[in-house]
């Protein structure tokens, strides 16, 4: 099937966060019984951590937002257009579309990392989209794109040591997993943004680290 990738829009916040948070995949990665170490954040705590400059507005020209359809030339984000104060092309969020159908988000976030750095998450709207390997294509775009338009050359991605599946398809777009967690995240973060983001979603016990470079 065929995958692209669209640039969310500041209107569909309220809808990614409820495919994050509300959906019957949210049990998958998060909350109670599994994950009581990352419970489901309020809507509040999601805007705080899925900021403004992640999206675009309506504005954007529709070739500057797709890809998988055309090639992006010249596409330098939207956080500085939007007075973001993390102005970084790589911080962003993208609707995951299968054929016809939205079939779930992918983001990449830097401001807490180094220059060259960015850390990425992805989550289906529904488990009718899991299994399919349309994760892996949404993945393969948005480090193309990272890559490419962004100059991003080391990419972590940290889902929880018992979500295997998620595991096995981060491999599959050639993530591959460390042994040593600490030592390859510090070479990642910011030092000041170790306190708050240092242990990932899980505890860094509990956390798979996986990374692209």
């Amino acid at each position: 099937m065929k995958v692209r990738l669209r640039r969310a829009f500041m209107e569909e916040r309220s809808k990614v966060y409820e495919w994050l948070c509300l959906s019957d995949t949210a049990p998958l990665h998060m909350g109670l019984p599994d994950y009581p170490e990352n419970p489901v954040p309020s809507w509040e705590d999601f805007q705080q951590d899925f900021f403004d400059g992640m999206f675009v507005t309506k504005m954007a020209p529709p070739d500057m937002v797709v890809l998988g359809k055309t090639a992006m030339s010249g596409f330098n984000g939207c956080a500085q257009e939007m007075n973001s104060p993390y102005v970084c092309t790589a911080d962003s969020v993208w609707i995951i579309e299968a054929g016809q159908q939205e079939a779930g988000c992918v983001c990449a976030n830097s401001f807490h990392l180094l220059p060259a750095c960015a850390e990425l998450d992805i989550w289906m709207r529904s488990k009718a989209f899991c299994g399919r390997g349309l994760g892996a294509k949404a993945l393969g775009l948005l480090v193309e794109y990272l890559r490419n338009e962004c100059g991003i050359r080391r990419m972590l991605i940290r889902p929880s040591e018992k979500n295997y599946r998620a595991i096995r398809a981060y491999e599959k777009t050639g993530f591959r997993r460390v042994d040593n967690k600490e030592d390859t995240v510090r070479s990642f973060l910011l030092p000041e943004f170790w306190q708050q983001y240092g242990d990932g979603d899980y505890g860094l016990e509990s956390t798979a680290v996986l990374v692209l470079d």
